[in-house]
């Protein structure tokens, strides 16, 4: 999970004191939002003329202590538009500066939380190399298609926020998969928005704004015109489609995050393979073995992947594996996978026993915060 937040603003419509109050807020939204992502930074600030981007891999919580911090606030002014701030959980892609959020692509500016599932795909058929992260492809699509007949190709789980046309335009849209919430601060003509309810309570409390929070509907893109702001927020909505995520296979695994997600194969064992989603089987996307988990059979992982292994792995993975690094029993090579989150090749019983729901690592005992145990079925 990855923490998106910001908000967007009638240029020069707030007094002093209430510019004092929405910087504050600000501030504790990206504090709040470390929560959901600490391997990088990011933000877009915006006014009717230009687009000020900054990242770091500093996570949010630390930044806001530091010295550094003064230099982004002071970029939010009278003229400030549209903020578009992230947190990275890095699932697709190294832990780099040029893989955070918000992704500059064309007239573009965006922040995604969530998982492209078919993102080579996508990537393929705009005619766009492979990214190391999953989110551009999503950005690619909106800076070449119209709004809705960008998200038409995509399979995955998000919730995003951004703007092309011009600078005072804010689009948010989420699926089903991912959280978002806005609240409107009706005297000072802002609008906020947020992963969650508690990180956006808890940024207005402690800056002194008590204001209502709504959820916001999927399969809705809601176009906010920030000139439009006054007493009530105008909008403008529009309604898309994606294709349909496949439900969870014979093994029954929810669909894992990671690198590539689930592909399929409808011709012959090659690396040129060609993948359709509508075929229930899942196999390696570079040799089309079979492959049950993250779309890459043993032998064939992305870079990124094959650098972040431990040394153990990695000489399991140069050398041919043929035994589960967690129960250490012999086995072949395509009844093994890569698990990207414990950095271990496990064997098929031993993946369905590491504690996991909805994709992510549990720690306590197999129990998440919210009570949730294991996998999803």
């Amino acid at each position: 999970m990855c923490g998106i937040f910001g908000f967007a603003k009638t240029s020069n419509g707030q007094s002093d004191h209430q510019l004092d109050i929405l910087k504050r807020t600000f501030t504790n939204l990206t504090d709040e939002s470390s929560a959901r992502g600490k391997d990088s930074t990011g933000f877009s600030i915006m006014n009717p003329l230009e687009r000020y981007t900054y990242k770091t891999l500093t996570d949010s919580s630390t930044l806001t202590r530091t010295n550094e911090w003064s230099n982004v606030i002071d970029k939010i002014d009278r003229d400030t538009s549209i903020v578009l701030g992230h947190t990275r959980f890095a699932t697709t892609g190294a832990k780099v500066v040029t893989n955070a959020h918000p992704f500059n692509i064309g007239e573009v500016v965006g922040i995604h939380n969530g998982v492209i599932y078919n993102f080579n795909q996508v990537a393929r058929g705009l005619g766009k190399a492979i990214p190391q992260v999953d989110s551009e492809v999503i950005f690619q699509s909106l800076n070449r298609k119209d709004k809705s007949k960008a998200f038409e190709s995509i399979n995955g789980d998000f919730a995003i926020a951004w703007a092309k046309e011009n600078n005072t335009t804010l689009h948010l849209a989420r699926e089903d998969g991912r959280p978002m919430v806005i609240s409107y601060w009706k005297k000072a003509k802002v609008l906020f928005f947020a992963s969650t309810e508690d990180i956006m309570n808890n940024a207005m409390i402690d800056a002194g704004l008590v204001l209502d929070i709504i959820k916001v509907p999927t399969d809705i893109i809601y176009s906010y015109d920030t000139s439009k702001f006054t007493k009530l927020v105008e909008y403008k909505e529009e309604k898309f489609k994606t294709i349909s995520q496949e439900t969870v296979d014979d093994y029954g695994y929810g669909f894992n995050y990671g690198y590539g997600g689930w592909y399929t194969k409808n011709s012959t064992k090659t690396c040129d393979t060609t993948y359709d989603n509508d075929i229930e089987d899942a196999y390696c996307m570079i040799c089309g073995d079979y492959s049950w988990s993250q779309g890459y059979c043993a032998e064939h992982l992305p870079t990124e992947l094959v650098a972040n292994m431990s040394p153990a792995s990695k000489a399991l993975y140069e050398n041919k594996v043929d035994y589960c690094e967690v129960c250490f029993e012999d086995t072949v090579d395509d009844e093994l996978e890569y698990d990207a989150d414990i950095r271990k090749y496990v064997c098929i019983d031993c993946e369905w026993d590491i504690p996991k729901y909805d994709g992510k690592l549990l720690t306590d005992g197999g129990i998440d915060e919210e009570g949730n145990t294991n996998r999803v079925s």
